[in-house]
């Protein structure tokens, strides 16, 4: 089982916004060099963000991105959620029914469903408050982390 590099870094980028929420857009630019994220891959990202009620985009000079709720109301579910969809473990935790035949006499149907419950608990429980808290722990013990340098595209005339 693995974590999607969909939500990686849109939790990455999330987390960028994170700490400007209450101040100016963040330019798409600025949140790809702090984060190591190709602009162009961040872009889809934000917008299933934006699609998912998240962020809100503002457009023109001084244009970003900004968190559409305080980060102490946005969980690590609802990042999944507005990326990724719904949880489902495997097919047949997709709903109460199954149309594998199995359904009444499928144990393991059971587990799958307990670790999934588990999982959706646990993501839920995580806002991106709590992740700004933990990144300021680990800042203060190791220092800053530098950005990489930004590209400027060259203008043709």
């Amino acid at each position: 089982m693995k974590i999607s590099t969909r939500l990686r870094y849109g939790a990455r980028a999330a987390l960028e916004l994170a700490k400007s929420y209450g101040g100016k857009p963040v330019p798409i630019q600025w949140i790809a060099s702090r984060q190591d994220i190709s602009s162009s891959y961040l872009e889809q990202l934000l917008a299933k963000l934006r699609n998912g009620g998240i962020v809100s985009s503002f457009k023109g000079p001084g244009g970003g991105y900004k968190l559409s709720q305080p980060p102490e109301k946005i969980s690590i579910l609802d990042l999944e959620t507005a990326l990724e969809g719904k949880i489902a473990l495997i097919k047949c935790c997709e709903s109460e029914k199954c149309d594998c035949g199995r359904e009444d006499y499928c144990v393991m149907k059971l587990f799958w469903v307990q670790l999934q419950e588990l999982m959706i608990d646990y993501l839920k429980s995580i806002t991106l408050q709590d992740v700004l808290e933990k990144e300021k722990e680990i800042v203060s013990k190791k220092g800053e982390r530098k950005p990489r340098k930004v590209r400027r595209r060259k203008v043709k005339e």
